[in-house]
């Protein structure tokens, strides 16, 4: 498996340049096109306004405004792209909401590349649900930057954490490109006890998550943890320890109304993070 379709959400946030880097630089290692989507917010905007006749010549500064925002949002894009060897790069402009647009067009992509939200600055003002929804909405991993400091290329250290569920088989098996570069995995076991229940027979999922990834030639160090408070918070002091420079997840949540509620290590985890993030849903 490798990632030869890679999309990066753009956008004028103060971290983008780090992001498309990160980006950029995980498709010239995987050999992957690069494909820049932006949303300029007019969708929005226009559902929003009061305006009653859209076309009116006097709402056009604002739309020519944030296209234009946008616009050169993805010239910053484009500058990065072409400071690397890439087999492919493109860019993209959307007037959808990057909710809709990022979560349509990464189901024809191998991973989604998304700065860790900024409720104040930013066009498209990305929230803090955007990655957990275009994960679930898409089916597609994300690989989320903090935007507190640059993340070190290449990824050595990865944590995993692993709980036996859907989602995080799902992270486990689209991150095995990175965890096989890793020269250091280790997995974070949570509920031991009630994962081991869960299985029931002659399954031993402690024994079962090692032996998997080693048959893939990725060697792992198993941690069992206490999970008696908020894994989220958890995994990240773990990850702070371990020294892990990739936190590897299931996003857990439900949608209803449109509007995702985060299960509680996911929220933790995508509002207190200071290292990448890959999930999967």
């Amino acid at each position: 498996m490798s990632y030869k379709t890679i999309v990066v959400h753009v956008d004028d946030i103060p971290n983008a340049g780090v992001c498309y880097s990160f980006a950029a630089e995980l498709a010239l290692v995987e050999q992957a096109h690069l494909i820049g989507l932006a949303s300029s917010g007019v969708t929005r905007f226009l559902r929003e306004t009061v305006a009653v006749n859209y076309a009116a010549p006097s709402i056009t500064p604002y739309l020519d405004t944030m296209r234009g925002r946008a616009a050169r949002a993805l010239e910053q894009f484009e500058r990065v792209a072409a400071s690397l060897p890439l087999i492919g790069s493109e860019r993209r402009m959307v007037d959808d909401e990057p909710r809709y647009s990022l979560s349509a067009l990464a189901r024809y992509c191998d991973l989604c590349v998304l700065s860790q939200s900024d409720p104040v600055q930013g066009a498209s003002l990305p929230w803090p649900g955007l990655a957990a929804e275009v994960t679930k909405s898409s089916g597609t991993p994300v690989f989320m930057v903090p935007r507190a400091q640059a993340p070190a290329w290449p990824v050595r250290r990865i944590l995993l954490g692993w709980n036996g569920s859907r989602e995080a088989a799902r992270a486990m098996h689209f991150a095995l490109p990175l965890l096989q570069r890793a020269s250091a995995v280790d997995v974070a076991i949570f509920d031991t006890a009630a994962l081991e229940s869960e299985a029931g027979g002659d399954l031993r999922p402690v024994t079962a998550i090692g032996q998997t990834l080693a048959r893939h030639g990725v060697r792992v160090e198993l941690i069992e943890h206490d999970s008696a408070g908020d894994a989220g918070a958890a995994m990240l002091a773990l990850a702070g320890e371990r020294g892990a420079q990739l936190l590897v997840m299931g996003c857990y949540g439900h949608s209803r109304l449109r509007e995702l509620l985060l299960g509680g290590a996911t929220r933790t985890v995508l509002k207190s993070m200071t290292l990448p993030v890959f999930m999967a849903a």
